[in-house]
């Protein structure tokens, strides 16, 4: 076996060294840490290949700018959360005790909030403290559910399955928002193109082929004197059109602070065509995701539909879910209760029967959430594809009336000319 030197920590606080053989890295760690030690630094014994002195000590790892520190903004809290799970997981994986895991990641970490993090997780720990009840005291950064995972997957001894069903769910939920988002801005781009060619054409182009065919004299075909009074109407009373938009849409904004107001733009919201499926595929697949991992790793029933009610943005929505809850605990089957309040469609809530019948709920929870995702996926495609047709048909059709409207203009006053 190979011959490994070693540098450690004991339980009293001491440094020591020695040399080992071990299978690999891996399995000396896991033998110092069933003898209390926590190693600081692991050399193989093997050959190594000499270099200079100075290309030996140059750490190309350390050298640029990091720019985290200096960036005014950071990542989002859930990046942060996910990229902290997925670390100490990768740790926990290889064989290291937790307490060693966060440590270590205090050290190693480059961005500078995970480091404070990883230093505030590991003093609670050498307190005595579990990682579900340090990480309570980040409650903005960690969600409920993501909280009751940990402690659930302590209490049952389960920690590093359950880290990998959450590091799963958060990365498949941030996969699904990406998507979301470039799915809707391209669209939305491509709108506000459209937008700001029209507005050029008509304040600034049309007014100078005004301009031209007053010069020229003669009578203006009926199309091009309705865009002249188009362009008039757009230059006097728009800077007024938008400031009315504007005010609009704070008042509406500050409408939907209040209770009524929530309720009735969340109702409009789930009316609207396309963007109101999209809206519910959205939402039966992040609540089958959240549902599913809590029920896989092991939380009860009642606490799980509990968190994933906490989740659900729309009120409309969570209305229903908190309806098919209390029903659930008074006994009513998922399916049914869920069926009743009209939370899924009749497909999902065929396939959710299946589950409960045949003591399948996780997986069948698995196949809704994989189906739904197929057409949110189908629904933004068209959502894309519709809008970029629109708006880009929009702009072409208004430049083609413009150039017809002043090749008619340029006709009828040619033939002025002529008598």
């Amino acid at each position: 076996m190979p011959v490994f030197a070693y540098k450690a920590i004991n339980p009293a606080g001491k440094s020591v060294s020695g040399e080992v053989d071990a299978r690999d890295r891996k399995h000396l760690l896991q033998m110092l840490s069933k003898q209390g030690l926590r190693a600081t630094s692991v050399e193989s014994k093997g050959e190594s290949v000499t270099a200079d002195a100075d290309i030996e000590n140059e750490d190309f790892f350390k050298q640029g700018l990091n720019l985290a520190r200096w960036l005014p903004f950071r990542k989002p809290k859930g990046a942060l959360a996910l990229e902290f799970l997925k670390r100490l997981l990768v740790l926990l994986t290889s064989g290291m005790s937790l307490g060693d895991a966060v440590s270590l990641l205090s050290q190693r970490l480059s961005e500078p909030f995970l480091q404070k993090l990883c230093s505030r997780v590991w003093k609670k720990l050498s307190e005595g403290h579990s990682l579900g009840s340090a990480l309570r005291d980040e409650k903005d950064l960690f969600a409920p559910s993501t909280l009751h995972l940990v402690e659930a997957g302590e209490s049952s001894g389960n920690l590093i399955p359950v880290l990998k069903r959450i590091v799963a769910y958060l990365e498949e939920s941030r996969t699904v928002r990406k998507q979301l988002i470039s799915s809707l801005m391209y669209p939305v781009f491509i709108l506000f193109v459209a937008i700001i060619v029209v507005i050029i054409m008509l304040t600034f182009l049309l007014p100078r082929i005004q301009e031209m065919l007053d010069q020229l004299g003669g009578d203006l075909p009926g199309i091009t004197q309705l865009l002249l009074d188009t362009s008039e109407f757009t230059i006097r009373y728009g800077p007024f059109i938008a400031a009315g938009i504007l005010f609009a849409i704070l008042g509406l904004r500050q409408w939907r602070r209040t209770e009524k107001g929530a309720y009735r733009t969340d109702y409009w919201l789930l009316k609207l065509p396309l963007i109101g499926r999209i809206y519910l595929y959205s939402n039966i697949y992040m609540t089958t995701n959240l549902l599913s991992t809590l029920l896989g790793s092991g939380v009860n029933t009642t606490e799980s539909l509990r968190l994933v009610e906490r989740t659900i943005a729309n009120r409309i929505l969570k209305a229903k879910f908190a309806s098919a809850r209390k029903q659930i605990q008074e006994g009513v089957s998922m399916a049914s209760a869920i069926h009743r309040v009209r939370y899924m469609p009749d497909l999902a809530m065929d396939i959710l029967t299946v589950g409960e019948n045949t003591g399948n709920i996780v997986s069948s929870l698995q196949d809704i959430n994989a189906i739904y995702r197929e057409e949110l996926s189908k629904s933004l495609n068209l959502m894309t594809v519709s809008t970029v047709a629109i708006a880009l048909g929009g702009a072409i059709s208004l430049v083609a009336v413009i150039a017809i409207s002043v090749v008619f203009a340029i006709l009828s006053v040619g033939q002025s000319i002529q008598l």
